[in-house]
């Protein structure tokens, strides 16, 4: 499973074959651990692209609601494949460390978007129940549409 994660994120991320992608990597734990870091990076640059767009004006909750509900929702329908690897190496590199300091960046550089806008602390909170929203219509298969509100109300409770 974990590997064919690591395909699905190589394939994303690159034109070459499967075997070039597999001849550059030494071990299976050396391609999973890239592919990790490629979903991690992917994601902190997505973001930041809705930072950017936003960046200009004053902080608008309701604008960073719609535009990460957008994101969510991207992520659970035209990129459900990428989001499904991403929690697989995830699982599958759970005890590694590399996969920690990898995780760690990760979280690093989503809180640093939102610095100066709300509170370490809240910030994490926002992350983590993006998190949450998007396994929870990953695994269930519900329509996602519902993830629009349920961003709005969380940015509005948190945020005001």
């Amino acid at each position: 499973m974990a590997i064919d994660a690591a395909i699905v994120v190589a394939e994303r991320r690159s034109t070459v074959s499967l075997s070039s992608t597999t001849w550059h990597f030494a071990t299976k734990h050396d391609i999973l651990a890239a592919a990790l870091r490629w979903t991690a990076d992917y994601e902190v640059g997505r973001i930041a692209q809705i930072a950017d767009r936003l960046g200009d004006t004053e902080f608008d909750p309701a604008a960073w609601a719609e535009e990460l509900a957008d994101w969510l929702i991207g992520q659970v329908t035209t990129e459900r494949d990428v989001a499904v690897a991403l929690y697989r190496l995830q699982i599958e590199l759970a005890d590694e460390p590399s996969a920690r300091r990898t995780h760690h960046d990760w979280g690093r550089g989503l809180r640093a978007l939102g610095e100066g806008v709300a509170p370490d602390l809240d910030v994490r909170l926002i992350v983590a129940a993006l998190d949450g929203l998007r396994l929870s219509v990953l695994l269930s298969g519900e329509d996602p549409e519902w993830l629009r509100d349920a961003v709005r109300r969380q940015l509005q409770a948190l945020l005001g």
